[in-house]
């Protein structure tokens, strides 16, 4: 048994202990996690695999599913669950939505002050500008923030010049928080993170196994709100506090597959 095999065996261990858990949350990033990048954003879709496995946790008693993205919320309402069945948190844990737990008073709106609103429309500028020197560049505009996706450059060899940049910049605006990742730099003027959106949903659902999976460096605030009974998994490459680990989106989608028919067993 080589290397790679004694991490698939780990994996399945844990997703076998996880499956027996009183009350399960599977927590999940959405953009290179359940789905893989797109050119387009808005064209992202969750792999009909890993869709397939969620649905089948959602169907089962004391198993719930969320999504904590930086996505907006609007997104991630209609497309990643226009039927209203999971937990959900955009904009970096700056908006929650709890309506699967039949406690929408629990939700929170987002709301920015005056000066959050001008700041945003600063970092916006500034992305404008961006995107104007790198051609393929893009702006996404997000409630609490402006991000530079260079994924589409039609230089790729100046992306990471033109990600460095885009930090520089944004690191001028005094109050903006500012997170690079995978071929995008982040801004927002909120300082919410994925590691209280994670909580939140912990806490709200009284879970005694949590499984998080993400793939990029905003979700390991939320690996790290993990306790010992959980189950972090990265997706992809990088550093991660996670003690698992898969290579892709298809990966975890056969893992969550694993888990749903596990956790079926478990729960009859």
């Amino acid at each position: 048994m080589d290397a790679h095999d004694d991490t698939r065996a780990e994996l399945a261990g844990a997703l076998a202990r996880a499956a027996k858990a009183k009350t399960l949350l599977v927590a999940l990033d959405f953009d290179g996690t359940l789905a893989p990048f797109t050119d387009d954003p808005d064209d992202s879709r969750a792999l009909p695999e890993a869709r397939s496995a969620l649905e089948e946790l959602l169907a089962l008693d004391r198993t719930y599913v969320a999504v904590i993205s930086g996505r907006p919320m609007r997104f991630l309402r209609s497309v990643v669950d226009p039927a209203g069945r999971m937990l959900l948190s955009g904009s970096h844990g700056a908006e929650l939505l709890l309506d699967a737990l039949g406690d929408a008073a629990a939700d929170t709106a987002l709301q920015l002050s005056p000066a959050q609103e001008g700041l945003l429309a600063q970092a916006t500028a500034l992305v404008e500008a961006q995107v104007a020197r790198y051609p393929g560049s893009r702006l996404e505009l997000k409630p609490t923030g402006a991000a530079f996706h260079t994924r589409t450059m039609k230089d790729q060899s100046l992306c990471a010049q033109a990600e460095q940049e885009m930090v520089e910049r944004f690191e001028q605006l005094e109050g903006l928080k500012v997170t690079p990742g995978q071929h995008v730099v982040e801004s927002s003027v909120h300082s919410a993170t994925k590691g209280e959106g994670i909580t939140a949903f912990m806490q709200a659902t009284g879970a005694d196994v949590t499984l998080f999976a993400g793939d990029d460096v905003t979700d390991e605030n939320a690996m790290r709100e993990l306790g010992p009974a959980d189950l972090g998994i990265k997706v992809g490459t990088g550093q991660s506090v996670a003690a698992h680990r898969v290579a892709s989106p298809e990966e975890l989608a056969a893992a969550l597959a694993r888990l749903a028919e596990l956790r079926r067993d478990a729960v009859r």
